[in-house]
């Protein structure tokens, strides 16, 4: 009998203790003068595991992804922190239920910067787009820009007019006729031109500062609605660069 309760203990503990695993994505930007270090509950991924790769570097787009597995039901927070001082800048919990979880984090000039992101609307999507770029206040337009190799026609479609970097906008989107497909967006790319012109480099007058190739930009394709994409632009090493503020896991693209 004693046996036969022991037994029976044993396989409640091992379904209760039962291996959970989640998909733990964190974007943003590490604006700070040194690395962040991620910790998931009581497990860091610091300088000691797999050589120190998931270190944030300063200055430099976040884009981590985890496999995390964890035993029991309990609260486990997701924290950021500096790795020389060890003070947390950010902290979050995982979700109760479900095996994904997304987290945004984007540090500039000492603080932590809101995005704000408008709730979805069926009948649209909505883009938003902040760009970082502190050599100048001058305004800028951003565009879709296609060149139709065979033809050598031109296509244009504008998102948004007169913006001011430092700032974030949001805009209604729906996937226009000459950008409406992943293969059109493949070929296709963001432009940053000054107010009022088509060839007039947005940032320092350079081409490699002011393009962005739109086809790992996620664009909303035809007939998708409802969809809130905030994205961070900053320049590194002489390049624009970019952090996607979403996560879609089933739309696979």
């Amino acid at each position: 009998m004693m046996l036969l309760i022991l037994a029976l203990t044993g396989c409640n503990k091992e379904k209760l203790d039962a291996e959970l695993a989640i998909q733990v994505v964190v974007n943003g930007y590490n604006g700070s003068s040194g690395n962040l270090e991620m910790a998931i509950d009581t497990t860091s991924y610091g300088a000691g595991t797999l050589g120190g790769s998931y270190l944030m570097k300063p200055q430099s787009v976040i884009g981590t992804s985890i496999a995390y597995s964890y035993f029991g039901q309990k609260q486990r927070m997701v924290t950021l922190a500096e790795t020389a001082t060890k003070k947390v800048l950010f902290s979050g919990p995982l979700p109760e239920t479900g095996t994904k979880a997304a987290f945004n984090f984007i540090y500039l000039n000492g603080k932590e910067l809101q995005i704000n992101a408008p709730a979805p609307d069926a009948t649209t999507n909505k883009l938003g787009f902040y760009v970082e770029y502190t050599d100048s206040d001058d305004p800028f337009d951003v565009f879709l820009y296609r060149m139709d190799n065979t033809t050598g026609q031109e296509y244009r479609y504008y998102l948004a007019k007169n913006v001011k970097p430092k700032n974030w906008i949001y805009f209604d989107y729906l996937a226009p006729s000459n950008f409406d497909s992943k293969e059109l967006l493949a070929g296709s790319s963001i432009y940053f031109t000054r107010t009022g012109t088509t060839d007039q480099w947005a940032f320092q007058d350079s081409e490699a500062l002011s393009k962005y190739s739109a086809s790992n930009m996620s664009f909303p394709i035809l007939g998708e609605k409802g969809l809130v994409q905030p994205y961070f632009f900053v320049h590194e090493s002489g390049l624009m660069n970019r952090s996607r503020l979403f996560f879609y896991p089933d739309r696979q693209w």
